[in-house]
């Protein structure tokens, strides 16, 4: 409908109609704004899911870049979900996921988002997070995992140049190493090279 014609329409109808049709769009504008919710939420666990963290991963990385502020990010794995499930059944392995979305949600700084990135795959975005406090909170966070589960977790601070995907890359290039090692970096004291201030 043109403009000019929406507004021939309004000028016609009486107060009742224009108040009823605002009242509609009012309704649609919500309708839209739990769509576009639920578009970024995971429903299982309540959390950001994939798209709705890529997208606050990009707004981060624009401020750090204007900033200069650290970003760091960290991907989280539970270990053997598979043979859980296997084990338990799937029903088990839904409240294993949620039960350790709470637990680890609740270790994250104000400003931090926890993501269910797919499957048993979370991820985390720290804002003003430097590459030692990242290992720190990480450290924290998979402590608190729930029952008698584990999971790797692997970490990448922002380089100043890379883009989303190449620092993602390297959180998950680090969480695999941690998979295979079982050794997490964040336990055991790190050699400085010459390049790191003391």
């Amino acid at each position: 409908m043109s403009s000019w014609r929406g507004r021939h329409l309004l000028r016609r109808r009486g107060g009742e109609d224009v108040a009823a049709l605002l009242r509609q769009i009012a309704a649609l504008t919500e309708e839209v704004g739990e769509l576009t919710r639920l578009a970024r939420t995971d429903p299982l666990t309540g959390l950001a899911n994939r798209r709705g963290w890529d997208e606050q991963l990009d707004r981060e990385l624009a401020q750090a870049r204007r900033s200069g502020r650290p970003v760091s990010v960290a991907l989280l794995d539970l270990d053997d979900f598979k043979a859980f499930n296997d084990a338990h059944g799937h029903q088990a392995g839904d409240r294993l996921l949620v039960a350790a979305a709470a637990a680890w949600q609740g270790q994250f700084r104000d400003g931090d988002v926890l993501c269910r990135w797919g499957g048993d795959e979370f991820a985390a975005l720290l804002p003003d997070c430097c590459e030692g406090e990242a290992h720190q909170i990480i450290a924290r966070v998979t402590s608190t995992t729930p029952g008698l589960q584990s999971c790797a977790a692997g970490v990448a601070t922002w380089d100043g140049m890379e883009t989303s995907d190449g620092m993602v890359g390297r959180a998950d290039a680090d969480l695999l190493r941690q998979k295979r090692t079982r050794v997490y970096r964040w336990l055991e004291p790190q050699p400085r090279s010459d390049s790191q201030p003391a």
